[in-house]
Parts: C-alpha cells; structure tokens; sequence
C-alpha cells in the first residue's frame, strides 16, 4: 500500500469519524428547540439534515486538506516516517503490558498502606484517647 493510498484512507475514515461526531452535536443543539426544528427531522430513513450537515461539512473539510499542498505535503510526509518505525512484536507487547499492571498493582497497593496508616495517625491525632 502506497502512502498516498494510506494518506487517503486516513482522511476518509476521520472525515466519517468527525462527521457522526458533528451530527450528534448539531442533534443536540437544534433537538433543543424543538420537534418541529427542520434539522431533526428525518429525510431518509435515518438521516436528519444534522447528518448531511455534519457528514457534508467534514467531507469538504477532507477535499480541502487532501488539495491543499502544504497538509498533503506533510501528511505523506508523516505515512512516510510511520513506515520507518519499528513496531514491537505481540511478545513485547505482552510483556510490557504485564509490567505495567504489576506495576500498576504495586503503586496500589502502596498508597493504599498509605493512606491506612496516615488515616490511624490523623485520627489519633484528632482523638488520643482511641
């Protein structure tokens, strides 16, 4: 796969991902005022003028970036560098993974003991007499 190829995949699936986003943000704004508001009421189906809004918007937003040179310049650029990376391999990952939950558990349990202890000395502190 080229990395233009891949550049364009990129754009596409964002421009889905931040399009649905913007649909549920402009249902959210225009649902409050009302029912009758022509921007929650069905078209198609399923579709609002909110989806074509959010999933036009965003789609014009991808075109734009893809024609203009300096961000398709750097977003070969950035496909390009992500090649070159050396990816660990799933025992690596797994080890790793395994490492921080240990870690993560010890850390836990750590302050935990912690905050026991500093609870005692507070309440002590607060009432000798306990």
């Amino acid at each position: 796969m080229t990395n233009t190829r891949l550049v364009a995949i990129g754009y596409v699936v964002l421009a889905l991902a931040a399009g649905l986003f913007l649909e549920h943000v402009l249902l959210v704004v225009f649902g409050g005022f009302g029912p009758t508001q022509p921007l929650t009421r069905p078209l198609v189906g399923d579709w609002t003028w909110s989806t074509v809004i959010g999933l036009g918007s965003c789609a014009a937003a991808a075109v734009y970036l893809w024609m203009n040179p300096r961000t398709h310049e750097v977003s070969l650029e950035i496909a390009g560098e992500l090649r070159k990376v050396s990816w660990p391999s799933f025992a690596e990952t797994r080890a790793a993974t395994v490492a921080v939950i240990v870690a993560s558990i010890i850390a836990a349990v750590l302050l935990g003991l912690f905050d026991v202890f500093w609870q005692f000395l507070t309440d002590k502190i607060q009432n000798p007499s306990i």
